[in-house]
């Protein structure tokens, strides 16, 4: 939790409007839920395990409620008692919300943050998939981030792996999988084939990691997830051949509702992932709809720390006046304002006295001075637009 500067909620209003137009070209339509849910609908659409990261709260009912923690829940239930039985597949959904988490491990996690992003709703298949990868790939570079790489895995993959392990030992590999503390599960203590499978799971990345998993994986399971990421990285191609897409195998998304394409993005100097995102067909079957469903979220403020162009909060012009001119130096900043230029009248006027005409000055360091004179015809004319604007074109 942390204060925002003006010029960082500047800078995040324009990244946030920005992607939401995006979104739009792509046919998907911002909506918006409930900051608080129903404690119960986190844990029927994210599980149980859910509970410790929701920050929950009791009302005067006694009923318990929670924060939402993440939009693809909430969205969920939006799309299963809403729009799919009201006849709309696909559904295609964008959201910019803030969401709170209870518990977060690690340095640089916030309890609140915002996420923008898009769900696709009652789509299956790898050109589904296909389509989310390359909008978050899209998102990435209207945000003006360089030299992303997403990295794509499949949980079912995963499951094929862990299938062979002791009921015991899932979610502790699980646990250290997800935290990337390789060197752990290599100190742990499990049965021959998966364990060395494990063990080389995070050299599973990159070109050629497909066919080298194929290799090494004895289960029906995990060779059709291998063979569905093919399919989805050949979707990928036609969608955005210049998309930088790295195969993940050892990916492991932070919701266990994930039940298909997993994939993340991070930036050159990010650490945490700029966004991510995956296949969730179970989850919708919660709230009574059952539907195929993918989408990604996008770290907002991550994002906004990485990006290559920092907009900055530009300073208004202030309209300042002399004598008995405060009407047209309000006139004035109506007609700035009417023209798009975040503009006040200096409440005090601070014009010299002696100044007889409208003039325009640059004053370093402060901003743009629009100075109000006596004639009228100059004040409140489009000469005034035409002329603050060759300045500010003219500034450095």
């Amino acid at each position: 939790m942390r204060d925002q500067s003006a010029a960082e909620v500047a800078n995040r209003r324009r990244l946030e409007g920005r992607l939401l137009a995006l979104f739009a070209r792509w046919g998907y339509v911002e909506v918006a839920t409930p900051t608080l849910e129903f404690y119960e609908t986190f844990l029927r659409g994210a599980g149980p395990g859910i509970g410790d990261r929701l920050l929950k709260l009791v009302d005067n009912g006694g009923e318990v409620l929670a924060m939402r923690l993440e939009m693809t829940v909430p969205l969920a239930r939006l799309a299963a008692t809403r729009l799919l039985p009201a006849g709309r597949v696909p559904v295609r959904l964008s959201y910019v919300a803030p969401v709170f988490r209870g518990q977060e491990r690690g340095s640089g996690r916030q309890r609140e943050f915002i996420q923008a992003g898009v769900e696709l709703i009652g789509a299956a298949g790898p050109r589904a998939d296909a389509e989310v990868i390359a909008l978050a790939a899209e998102a990435l570079k209207v945000a003006g981030v360089a030299g992303a790489v997403i990295g794509v895995g499949h949980t079912g993959f995963l499951r094929g792996v862990m299938s062979t392990l002791p009921e015991a030992a899932v979610d502790v590999t699980r646990d250290l999988l997800y935290r990337k503390a390789f060197a752990d599960l290599d100190a742990t203590a499990l049965p021959g084939q998966a364990r060395e499978l494990l063990r080389v799971l995070p050299t599973l990345r990159g070109a050629g990691a497909l066919g080298r998993a194929a290799g090494l994986v004895t289960n029906g399971e995990g060779r059709a997830a291998l063979e569905a990421l093919g399919r989805i990285l050949e979707a990928v191609e036609v969608h955005a051949p210049e998309v930088q897409v790295e195969v993940d195998l050892g990916l492991i998304r932070d919701f266990d509702y994930y039940s298909g394409v997993v994939f993340e993005a991070h930036g050159p100097h990010s650490g945490l992932p700029l966004l991510g995102g995956g296949r969730y067909d179970d989850l919708l079957a919660g709230f009574g709809h059952p539907a195929p469903a993918t989408g990604f979220a996008l770290g907002v403020e991550r994002i906004l720390e990485v990006a290559a162009e920092a907009d900055g909060c530009a300073a208004p012009i202030v309209v300042a006046y002399a004598g008995d001119c405060y009407s047209k130096a309000v006139a004035v900043a109506a007609r700035l304002r009417e023209a798009g230029m975040p503009t006040v009248v200096d409440p005090v006027g601070n014009a010299p006295a002696a100044e007889e005409a409208l003039c325009i000055a640059v004053v370093a360091g402060r901003g743009l001075r629009v100075l109000c004179g006596s004639r009228e015809e100059e004040a409140t004319g489009e000469t005034v637009v035409e002329a603050v604007r060759a300045v500010m074109a003219a500034r450095p």
